[in-house]
This record gives structure tokens, C-alpha cells and sequence, in this order.
């Protein structure tokens, strides 16, 4: 629906909610997330407190709705990245190095997700583990979506005759996603450096992919 299709009190609440989602948005990448009140989003987006509560139940919901659609966001670009990725590989011989850049881009980019702001990344990642189907649909179906786009590269990996026809890559893609998830919790936990996310998440994705090559390079070579 256009601005010209709505009456003024909706486009005024509609830029009130506008302001309020910027105003969330620039203090979760300033300050941990509790460390944020409500007064503070209100006070920076211009409204009264009491106006702030008009728009959301309380600022758990802005840190869902700050951080699903900006992982919305970046997934669509990561799925257009993968895109040009594969154009650009179009006529070269099929090879494992070919499925690990797709693969390794994607969790690159999730890891750039997390680095931007660790804490409160961190804490909207982990509503996916929630029971509560209201917080956990939106990062549930995100992991869902990565994972989906690693099974489909594994499967080309496969029709390409790189990558063992056995292996079911649903699970293998399931198990790559939980190990990103795993070097996320375990960051605060050890002492990491969130910078160094990729570095340590790298290694364990590799150790999991590259065998699966080895073996279909052994089924092709036997007589």
C-alpha cells in the first residue's frame, strides 16, 4: 500500500514505527542489549515512552524485529552472492574447491552477522531454541534457510560427481549449521575473540566436508 492509498494518522504511525525500528537499531549496535531501556529507544526515536508502548510489547520484541530482518536481509544477498558465484564458476570442471567457497561464503557472512554486535546477536540467535513458537519462528526458519542452501549446493556437489552419492547431505547440512551455532556459544564462554569467529569455525566445517570428497574420489576410482 502506497503513502497515497493511507489517511494521515497511518502515515504518521508508520514513520513513528519507522523511527522507532532506526532508534532500536542504532543502540544494539551501541550497547548490549541489557543495558538498553525503553525510555532510551523512545528517547532516541522522538516519542513518548508511553507512545513506544503503543507500537511494541516491549523491547525483546525490537531486538526480534531488529535482528530477523536484518538477517532477512543479509540472506537474500548471501543467496544472490551464491548466485554469482556459480555464474562465474559456469564451464570450469566440477570440484570439491568449488562447493567449500560456496559453503564457506555463506558462513562468512553469518559470521559477519554476529561479529557486528556479539552480544545481541547472540541472544536473537539462541531464540531459536526457545519453545515458544512466537520467538523462536523467525530465527528457526532463517536456520532453515541456510540450511536449505547448503543442501542444495551439496547436491550439486553430488550430480557433479564430486562429493560421495551415499552421504545424506540434509544431515550433513544440519551438522554444519549446528557447528556454527556451537563456536557462537562457546565464544563468551572460552574467552574468544569475537573477531576471530571464522578463523576457529573455518577448520571444523572443513574437517566435516572434505572427507566426503575423498570418498567419492575413491568410488570413482575403482574399477
Amino acid at each position: 500500500m502506497s503513502d497515497s492509498d493511507q489517511g494521515p494518522r497511518d502515515v504518521a504511525r508508520r514513520a513513528r514505527l519507522d523511527r522507532i525500528r532506526v532508534a532500536a537499531t542504532e543502540l544494539l549496535l551501541e550497547k548490549e542489549f541489557t543495558a538498553i531501556t525503553t525510555r532510551d529507544i523512545a528517547r532516541r526515536a522522538g516519542v513518548a515512552e508511553a507512545t513506544l508502548f503503543r507500537y511494541i510489547k516491549g523491547k525483546q520484541e525490537l531486538l526480534t524485529m531488529v535482528y530477523a530482518d536484518h538477517l532477512d536481509a543479509q540472506l537474500s544477498v548471501v543467496e544472490e552472492e551464491d548466485a554469482r558465484i556459480v555464474a562465474r564458476r559456469a564451464g570450469a570442471p566440477p570440484s570439491m574447491d568449488a562447493v567449500l567457497e560456496r559453503i564457506f561464503h555463506i558462513y562468512q557472512r553469518r559470521c559477519e552477522f554476529y561479529q557486528a554486535a556479539p552480544h545481541n546477536a547472540s541472544l536473537y540467535l539462541r531464540q531459536g531454541f526457545d519453545v515458544d513458537p512466537d520467538v523462536s519462528a523467525r530465527p528457526v526458519s532463517q536456520g532453515d534457510r541456510t540450511i536449505r542452501l547448503v543442501v542444495s549446493i551439496l547436491g550439486d556437489g553430488q550430480r557433479a560427481g564430486v562429493l560421495d552419492p551415499a552421504v545424506d547431505i540434509a544431515l550433513v547440512a544440519q551438522n554444519l549449521h549446528g557447528t556454527y551455532m556451537h563456536e557462537i556459544d562457546r565464544t563468551p564462554v572460552r574467552g574468544f575473540e569475537p573477531s576471530t569467529l571464522w578463523e576457529r569455525l573455518r577448520p571444523r566445517l572443513e574437517v566435516q566436508l572434505v572427507p566426503l570428497a575423498r570418498l567419492a574420489s575413491s568410488d570413482t576410482a575403482a574399477p
